[in-house]
């Protein structure tokens, strides 16, 4: 085991040594990977953007059709 520091919250903490080679342990927990990486790359914000754009973020039924305007057993 490693002893490193987060790059987020600065605490320190423990990681695999095989991890470390692999350029992974930066980060103490998950929480704190997301942070940095939503600042970095701020994909999910984007995604709530789209999201809340799309139709006014409410549901249509845009593709929906009835039985009645679609009959496959038309002779």
């Amino acid at each position: 085991m490693v002893e490193r520091k987060c790059r987020c919250c600065r605490s320190t903490f423990w990681a695999r040594a095989a991890d470390v080679k692999r350029g992974w342990g930066l980060y103490c927990s998950k929480s704190c990977k997301a942070i940095r990486q939503e600042a970095r790359t701020g994909q999910y914000q984007a995604y709530q953007d789209r999201r809340d754009g799309h139709e006014g973020g409410e549901f249509t039924n845009a593709h929906q059709f009835s039985n009645e305007e679609h009959d496959c057993n038309k002779d």
